[in-house]
């Protein structure tokens, strides 16, 4: 059987919109699949060397990167931020903010709710707001959401094969009985 390799396009959006979505949900499928059924050590291992991130770690940032982006630079609202969903701030002391004792199924109910969020409040973009530049508060940059999307994409794709790379880690370092 022939594989069919073609981008889905979400509908509802703009179709140059509709692609870049569609690939972020792509991407979340990836993410998804590294930690199917991975044990709560593997989630909470980070690792012997210094400032190595867990998975759950690398879940949390994740959803808040994407949030960031969305809120901040985006919307520029950054009254909309769910800190219901994301009360921990992303870093601590320059580094990611350690996430441990969190369970798989949290941290994917935290990955829906914020990717719900992200594509609701997409659904008003229109290809002039797609690229119009941004230049939010306090920062030394100006962004398209375009770009931001693009970033999105990246961002989760790198941190999917780190998680990949951590899960094989941690199954190899852990006890049998806790992988």
């Amino acid at each position: 059987m022939r594989d069919i390799l073609e981008t889905k396009p979400l509908a509802g959006y703009p179709s140059e919109i509709a692609v870049w979505l569609w690939a972020m949900e792509e991407v979340r499928t990836k993410t998804k699949a590294y930690v199917g059924g991975i044990s709560q050590e593997v989630i909470d291992w980070a690792g012997p060397e210094a400032n190595e991130n867990s998975i759950g770690t690398l879940l949390y940032h994740i959803a808040a990167v994407e949030m960031g982006w969305l809120h901040f630079d985006v919307l520029e609202r950054a009254d909309l931020y769910p800190e219901d969903e994301l009360p921990l701030d992303p870093f601590t002391e320059g580094r990611l903010t350690p996430v441990i004792g969190v369970s798989l199924e949290d941290h994917l109910a935290r990955l829906d709710e914020c990717r719900a969020l992200f594509l609701g409040r997409m659904k008003d973009m229109t290809l002039e707001d797609w690229t119009k530049l941004r230049s939010p508060e306090g920062e030394n940059y100006s962004v398209t959401p375009a770009w931001a999307v693009f970033h999105l994409v990246e961002h989760e794709a790198g941190h999917a094969a780190q998680i990949g790379v951590m899960k094989k880690r941690a199954r190899s370092a852990l006890p049998t009985s806790l992988s």
